[in-house]
């Protein structure tokens, strides 16, 4: 037999309000790892191939359509929120004429895996081609019988969910709400994750025919397997092993938990790709994070945004990194924030850097502590080590910039450049008034306030002549005690 695959399209629910996130925001762009939380689920839907892609937007749609961000997936609107069943229902122009299978995942479930959802429609088509199949009948024999797959699994506490009641072939016989379970039901363990595949022409016979006599008066889901069964067709429950992939985002906390099990996936995954972290779970790294081997990274680090990191590189305690471009063998010392930044190979930041706007710092500059730079390119082998502000610099290379050293940018009005050439020193506490230009080898005498340019291989300094006054002392005590 050859292998055909049966098509399928991916469904995903992502109308609802989430009331209970008491928010201004619909529930699924709440983010999780820097990404909104429709984000991972769309991922996953991706991973299985889909013919095409379809959500259910509702709830403040506008929002939702931007947070996922599709170009060629289709969107369906689900004018009030009346149900699972009626969303689906809303679906239906996209797929009624569709020979294949139509998959059904909610936005609110951000830790399912690609590969699950991949399994999901291999059992599927597996089930839809079983092994009698004659011989004759080859590529096109369907099993009439088969309708859906269910995606179960088995939680400890099943409180709240619908449980599956299967005979010993996994075909579903009933699923059972929480509020209609009996007390032996209510023993059971294994429970409806809520994502579903039917075979698309038998859907199209029961969805309109679903019914909202309940007490939420909303049509649901799992009535479509009641009506497949009345019809005489079959559903079987595929049990999923790892229930934390089927944890549901209903509320903030529930949000906090999800995105605690993915960091510490992701975590597991660069510390398998060769990154150390010592004590991982106080670090937070977001989806966008690329790290490479021989990283190490300590307690109470961010990493955040697009942020690179070259092998060989440290990352000290308590560092905060946004869309930060890492080389390879670099230093950042504890308590530095790297924003919009590149910091090259072999350099070293910190402690206590801070680093934003574009800055460039060129391979074995060294940043120091209290050392804010902002919008600047810091040559090779610079040093800036303490106490200094750079800002809207040119700075060249092998350049000394003493402690206290502040680029005076800002005239009220307007932001202006200092240019600071090669091997120029700069003495401590100087003033650089710009639009200044400093020389090659050029010198500043330390507390000097530089407003002109000053050429290649001068010296600048500013001051007014010391004054001393002998015997000062004496006279303030003997004026104090009058």
């Amino acid at each position: 037999m050859g292998h055909h695959h049966e098509r399928h399209i991916a469904i995903i629910l992502a109308a609802g309000k989430g009331t209970r996130f008491k928010s201004k925001k619909p529930k699924v762009i709440h983010k999780i790892l820097g990404k909104p939380m429709i984000h991972y689920i769309s991922l996953a839907a991706r991973w299985s191939n889909p013919e095409k892609v379809i959500y259910v937007v509702g709830h403040e749609k506008q929002q939702v359509i931007k947070a996922i961000n599709c170009l060629n997936c289709i969107y369906v609107e689900q004018k009030e929120q009346l149900g699972t069943g009626h969303a689906v229902a809303q679906t239906k122009p996209y797929w009624e004429n569709f020979e294949g299978i139509v998959m059904i995942l909610n936005g609110d479930l951000p830790l399912v895996e690609g590969e699950t959802l991949k399994n999901a429609v291999k059992y599927m088509e597996a089930l839809l081609r079983f092994e009698g199949a004659p011989a004759e009948g080859g590529e096109n024999y369907r099993n009439e019988n088969i309708a859906g797959v269910v995606l179960t699994t088995v939680v400890p506490n099943p409180l709240g969910y619908g449980r599956i009641i299967k005979d010993k072939n996994h075909r579903i016989i009933e699923i059972v709400e929480e509020k209609d379970a009996d007390h032996q039901t209510q023993q059971i363990n294994e429970i409806n994750t809520g994502i579903y595949l039917f075979y698309a022409p038998y859907l199209k016979e029961v969805i309109d025919k679903l019914e909202n006599n309940n007490a939420q008066k909303e049509y649901y889901l799992t009535d479509v397997v009641k009506l497949l069964n009345e019809m005489g067709k079959e559903v079987y429950a595929l049990m999923v092993p790892d229930y934390t992939q089927f944890i549901g985002v209903n509320d903030r906390w529930d949000l906090a938990k999800a995105e605690n099990i993915l960091r510490m996936k992701y975590l597991q995954f660069w510390s398998y790709a060769g990154v150390t972290f010592h004590n991982p779970e106080t670090i937070y790294l977001e989806f966008d994070v690329e790290l490479s081997p021989d990283v190490e990274i300590f307690h109470g680090v961010s990493l955040k945004g697009r942020t690179t990191i070259g092998e060989d590189s440290i990352i000290e305690e308590h560092c905060t990194l946004k869309n930060a471009k890492i080389g390879k063998n670099v230093k950042i010392l504890k308590g530095s924030i790297i924003e919009d930044s590149v910091i090259e190979d072999n350099a070293v930041i910190g402690p206590y850097a801070r680093i934003r706007n574009n800055a460039v710092i060129k391979e074995e500059a060294q940043i120091g502590n209290f050392v804010e730079v902002k919008n600047s390119t810091i040559g090779e082998k610079t040093a800036a080590k303490h106490l200094t502000y750079i800002g809207d610099a040119e700075i060249g290379k092998e350049v000394n910039i003493g402690a206290g050293t502040i680029t005076c940018n800002y005239d009220g009005f307007k932001k202006h450049k200092t240019v600071i050439k090669d091997r120029a020193f700069i003495g401590s506490d100087t003033m650089l008034v710009a639009p200044v230009t400093i020389g090659e080898e050029a010198i500043t005498g330390s507390g000097s306030v530089i407003t002109k340019d000053v050429p290649d291989k001068a010296l600048a300094v500013e001051r007014s002549p010391v004054k001393i006054i002998e015997n000062y002392a004496e006279k303030r005590k003997r004026k104090n005690d009058g």
